[in-house]
């Protein structure tokens, strides 16, 4: 077989080695997000509150996967939007190869690697819900409360979060990098959140972690771990929050490298409202009172 060289010439001014961790630190108050996750959880006064806010938190995460999903498909039908020089028009679109770098996000929400079962983060989710209202003698008290109506609109604000829709001027462009920039603030702070979460119930419910370790809840025709969606998520554990968003930033950089140049400042412009238009859900979400719906 006879292998066929093709030289290219990728720009070599595409702002891609820019988009790093401390650049889009830069966006937004960490300390901030921080504070506010610390302040909610230290609300938090019993067994019933602290199932009532993960009850919700998992309510507004469950609306990720399908957010995750509807962006690689945005990306990957991009075929006109981003293109390697020096390739004839049918061999030159790369949009599949940056929404690759999305999809390992979604793979992973829709079945988890680590447990031979089919077990999505959602499954994962639930039977922690399960068990810690088991565990605090709640029955389904908690789990059969309705979101309250400032949750419902953040759940209704994920799939146009991750589609770039919430912007007002329906440019393709704007879409495209404005869910990009959703995507990583979700990952990002989502990473933290979890590592405080974690930290907080090992702290100060440890007996209540270590059931939901020994756990297993049997739903979806399979046993799930009652830990696992925490500790996957959280920097102690599997930490699969931060690899989503080192993978997010290769999609990222490639998006811009095959990107024409003349676009640039306006996709790096998207990719910055993105993001911080996730951090303004994230506070709304963790400055809920505790109350019933």
């Amino acid at each position: 077989m006879t292998a066929i060289q093709t030289t290219t010439s990728i720009p070599r001014n595409a702002p891609s080695q820019a988009l790093d961790e401390p650049y889009f630190r830069a966006l937004v108050d960490f300390d901030a997000s921080a504070q506010r996750v610390a302040d909610r959880l230290a609300a938090i006064g019993n067994g019933e509150q602290l199932t009532r806010f993960f009850v919700r938190y998992a309510s507004w995460n469950g609306c990720f996967a399908n957010g995750v999903s509807a962006l690689v498909s945005l990306v990957g039908s991009q075929h006109d939007m981003f293109r390697e020089p020096g390739f004839a028009r049918a061999v030159a679109d790369r949009s599949n190869y940056i929404a690759s770098y999305i999809f390992d996000a979604a793979r992973d929400e829709y079945n988890d690697h680590i447990n031979p079962i089919r077990d999505t983060h959602r499954c994962m989710a639930q039977a922690s819900l399960i068990c810690m209202s088991q565990y605090f003698g709640l029955g389904e008290k908690v789990l059969d409360e309705v979101e309250p109506p400032v949750l419902q609109r953040l759940n209704q604000a994920v799939l146009p979060g991750y589609t770039g829709q919430r912007s007002a001027t329906g440019d393709t462009l704007q879409q495209v990098f404005g869910g990009l920039g959703y995507h990583l603030g979700s990952e990002l702070l989502a990473d933290s959140e979890f590592s405080m979460i974690d930290h907080f119930l090992r702290t100060h419910h440890n007996e209540l972690v270590q059931h939901l370790m020994r756990s297993t809840v049997a739903l979806a025709g399979g046993s799930h771990r009652c830990y696992a969606w925490v500790g996957v998520h959280s920097g102690h554990g599997g930490g699969v929050e931060a690899e989503h968003f080192e993978y997010a930033l290769k999609g990222a950089r490639a998006a811009m490298t095959y990107l024409a140049p003349e676009q640039h400042t306006q996709a790096l412009s998207a990719l910055a409202q993105g993001f911080q238009a996730f951090e303004k859900d994230h506070a709304q979400f963790f400055a809920m009172a505790d109350v019933p719906a």
